[in-house]
């Protein structure tokens, strides 16, 4: 086998355990692309792990573990859970530990349902959790991470524009909703999304006129990527950012 049919097969079939030709510093965008790679291997509807573990040699794991990059992979996560069409149960924590037998450059990634910490874990690792992080967070991260945007393609409101998360948003036409819409044939409090399983879910708010996600007069819904929800004669569009 030659040498790069050989580094193709150990990517595809050594599992969580990923090696770069030359030895150098690993980056965050490596750790998520792994993170990514692994999620999708879901299959749509399915119930994915929420418990991430990261192995890194003594080198990487002095520069990476910290929060700014457990913060990001975990939204990486958030984001693949929703372009998978899949769920997660229980609350998403991440975890960064250091391997000795692992040289620069190298990591290894294990996904699992577990809630204490795996059993050969060596003891040197950090534990964060989403749900506690809140309270320290540095003045420089946004409290909140944006996973999904709706867009206003059609309608009075055409371009109107929200980024959200986790929090619950209320759509329509009173002041005090997360997304205003002018439209009149929009009642006042129309629909609400909210975050469920680690999805957002569209609920119908015993509308006048109803709410219609892809052409279908939904109660309630999972959303996907490219939705297009019509509430009055307004057309929004559910995308992750």
């Amino acid at each position: 086998m030659g040498l790069g049919k050989m580094e193709s097969f150990l990517a595809n079939h050594i599992e969580g355990f990923f090696n770069r030709k030359f030895s150098s510093d690993l980056e965050p965008v490596e750790l998520m692309q792994g993170l990514e790679k692994k999620l999708q291997q879901g299959k749509p509807g399915q119930v994915l792990p929420n418990v991430f573990l990261f192995s890194l040699s003594n080198e990487d794991y002095r520069r990476l573990c910290a929060q700014r990059v457990i913060d990001e992979l975990i939204t990486c996560a958030e984001k693949q859970v929703i372009l998978q069409d899949g769920y997660m149960d229980g609350e998403l924590s991440l975890r960064i530990g250091r391997k000795e037998s692992l040289t620069r450059g190298v990591y290894e990634l294990r996904l699992s349902t577990e809630q204490g910490p795996s059993e050969d874990t060596e003891p040197h690792t950090l534990v964060l959790e989403r749900s506690h992080l809140d309270p320290i967070r540095p003045l420089n991260l946004p409290a909140e991470h944006k996973l999904a945007a709706l867009t206003v393609e059609e309608g009075p409101d055409q371009d109107s524009y929200l980024e959200f998360g986790e929090k619950q948003i209320y759509i329509g036409r009173r002041d005090k909703n997360e997304f205003i819409l002018t439209d009149q044939n929009a009642s006042r409090l129309h629909a609400w999304i909210e975050y469920q399983r680690h999805r957002h879910v569209l609920h119908d708010a015993q509308s006048t006129n109803g709410t219609f996600v892809n052409g279908r007069r939904v109660q309630s819904v999972c959303l996907q990527a490219g939705d297009e929800i019509r509430i009055g004669e307004s057309v929004l569009v559910y995308e992750v950012i």
